[in-house]
């Protein structure tokens, strides 16, 4: 009899241990922190939920935000608002520092974002949650532990598909980013020839943001929609669009007038009775580079169509980044990486 009593009580430990991991346990959570703060009203956003650090997603986030949804539609405090009511800061915040923040700052009442990290370990799917406030500071994180078999049962994928080409388009951005600094710091030394080459900061400024037709914030698309992109640059610049789809194939975007100003907010397309339409039938992680240089002989030339290979940003941004120059005009150059998934 004690054995048995033994045995219920362990069981019972376990399974409460377990639901104190739960998603609607994690919000509550966050919603005890909040009346600790004496926050008794927090407007709060869902931001992008990535798998690991590859930025990329599978079928579970969308899981994930409406499980997020229904856990704070039974809180106090928590209510759940677009990514189009964010201020330029919130906006930077919700999509973990990828977006565009060449707006004014807000003096709004301030909100906050709910976005996170999944990664697969052993039987269970470990979340990491963080909430912050819209100047980006963290209010609180929660680590949220949902069973593997849960997720299988449910048919819900972790990744995209294509993810060993997602991670290879970024660790090629990341590579070309690196080769852009050494070979200006060779350029430092060869300084003194009479030709000079150009060679642009590594983080010239490009900001960018993709929306869907409500002006939200999205990185993940299904078949279908309609999008647009919000492009700001540091300086006066010129432009370029190349989408990366799913199956590797590249196409350069139709843009119209392909000038932007320092500080202007522009959004594409600009082209009238024309509208960016997700392709039905194509499935999984794709990029859109958004080039920019001070010169339009800055660009790369917009013939390379076909399949992505391997180091294929590195060659188009050396290209662009290493440009032999006459002394009296140089410019700069830079890329900018947006990656979002496609859902079937």
């Amino acid at each position: 009899m004690k054995k048995y009593f033994s045995l219920v009580f362990f069981m019972i430990l376990a399974v409460s241990t377990f639901a104190q991991n739960s998603i609607s346990d994690g919000i509550r959570r966050f919603d005890n922190v909040l009346f600790e703060k004496q926050i008794q009203r927090a407007e709060t956003a869902i931001g992008f939920i990535y798998y690991s650090d590859s930025e990329t997603c599978g079928s579970v986030v969308p899981w994930i935000k409406n499980e997020i949804k229904r856990a704070a539609a039974r809180t106090m405090r928590i209510k759940i608002i677009d990514t189009s009511s964010l201020s330029s800061e919130g906006q930077i915040v919700a999509t973990r520092g990828v977006s565009f923040g060449q707006m004014k700052k807000s003096s709004e009442q301030k909100k906050y974002i709910i976005s996170g990290t999944y990664f697969p370990n052993a039987e269970n799917l470990e979340l990491f949650l963080d909430l912050k406030d819209s100047a980006g500071e963290l209010v609180a994180s929660e680590k949220i532990i949902i069973s593997m078999s849960k997720i299988k049962s449910l048919n819900l994928t972790l990744f995209p598909k294509n993810s060993m080409q997602a991670n290879q388009i970024l660790k090629d951005f990341e590579d070309a980013k690196i080769a852009s600094v050494v070979e200006k710091d060779i350029s430092s030394v060869k300084n003194s020839s009479s030709e000079k080459r150009n060679i642009p900061k590594p983080d010239y400024l490009i900001t960018a943001a993709m929306l869907d037709s409500g002006d939200n914030l999205v990185n993940m698309l299904y078949p279908n929609d309609i999008v647009k992109f919000m492009i700001s640059v540091e300086k006066d610049s010129y432009i370029a669009i190349l989408c990366i789809d799913a199956n590797g194939d590249k196409n350069w975007l139709p843009v119209a007038y392909n000038f932007i100003r320092a500080g202007e907010v522009r959004t594409f397309p600009d082209l009238k009775d024309t509208v960016f339409k997700v392709v039905d039938g194509v499935y999984g992680a794709e990029q859109i580079l958004i080039y920019a240089s001070t010169s339009e002989k800055g660009l790369p030339e917009q013939t390379s169509t076909g399949k992505y290979a391997r180091n294929d940003i590195q060659k188009i941004t050396r290209g662009i980044m290493a440009v032999k120059q006459s002394s009296a005009e140089n410019y700069e150059s830079s890329v900018f990486k947006i990656t979002y998934t496609v859902m079937e």
